[in-house]
C-alpha cells in the first residue's frame, strides 16, 4: 500500500477513535503542524503572505504548491489538515467534478486570517483578501467556505500531491472550496491589494464549522 495512504489511514482511525470519547473532550490535539481545539471547534495553522497582488486560482497551498497564484502559504501537511477537520466532526461534501466545473456543496466553514501588524492583532474573514475584477474589483461578499475534502486517485492522496489546500477556482482535489459562482472562472479572482498584509507576514488561519 502507498506509504502516504497508510499514514493518512492511519490518522483517520486516531480520529475517529478522539471523537468517540464524547463532546465533553477539550484538549488541543497537534497533528503536525495543525491543531486542533475540540473545545472551540477550531482547527489553526499558521503561514505566511504569498502574493500581495495579482491574479489568484487559491487562496492558500502548500510551500510545494501552486505559489504563482496562491495568496497565502500554510505550512502543514495536506494529510494533517484534512484529518483536522475530521478530527472535528466534520465530513466532507461534494468535490466539483473538474477544474471550474461543479458547483461544491458540503459542511460550510468560517475562515479568519490572523495577523500582527506592529504590535496590533488584526484579524478578517479569509473571503476579504479576494476582489472580483468583473465586479468592479469590489471584495468578495462575506461567505461560508466548503469542506469538499481532497480524494485518492490511484493510490494518491491528491491533496498531497497537489499541495491545493483552500481554493478559490473550484477543484476536485483541493480540501476546501470557495462555494461562490465566481469559481468557476480561473480569471476573475485577484488579491485584495487594499488588506493583504505584506509579503511574507506570517499569518494564523482559523477555520471552524458553522
Amino acid at each position: 500500500m502507498n506509504t502516504a495512504r497508510t499514514a493518512f489511514l492511519l490518522l483517520l482511525v486516531l480520529c475517529v477513535s478522539a471523537v468517540a470519547q464524547g463532546p465533553e473532550t477539550s484538549a488541543v490535539v497537534n497533528l503536525g503542524a495543525v491543531q486542533v481545539d475540540a473545545g472551540t471547534k477550531t482547527m489553526s495553522v499558521s503561514g505566511w503572505v504569498n502574493q500581495v497582488w495579482g491574479a489568484i486560482e487559491l487562496l492558500a497551498c502548500g510551500p510545494g504548491g501552486k505559489t504563482h497564484e496562491s495568496a497565502f502559504v500554510l505550512q502543514c501537511n495536506p494529510a494533517d489538515m484534512q484529518a483536522g477537520l475530521l478530527l472535528l466532526g466534520l465530513k466532507p461534501g461534494t468535490p466539483p467534478t473538474g477544474l471550474g466545473q461543479g458547483q461544491p456543496k458540503g459542511t460550510e466553514l468560517d475562515i479568519w486570517v490572523d495577523w500582527l501588524e506592529g504590535s496590533t492583532a488584526r484579524s478578517l474573514r479569509a473571503e476579504s483578501f479576494v476582489v472580483n475584477v468583473e465586479n468592479d474589483r469590489q471584495p468578495l461578499p462575506e461567505t461560508p467556505w466548503i469542506f469538499t475534502g481532497s480524494v485518492f486517485e490511484e493510490g494518491e492522496f491528491k491533496a498531497l500531491a497537489e499541495e491545493s489546500l483552500i481554493v478559490t477556482y473550484w477543484d476536485p482535489w483541493a480540501i476546501i472550496n470557495l462555494p461562490l459562482p465566481c469559481g468557476s472562472n480561473d480569471e476573475i479572482l485577484s488579491v485584495n491589494t487594499n488588506c493583504i498584509p505584506p509579503l511574507k507576514t506570517p499569518v494564523t488561519f482559523r477555520i471552524r464549522a458553522r
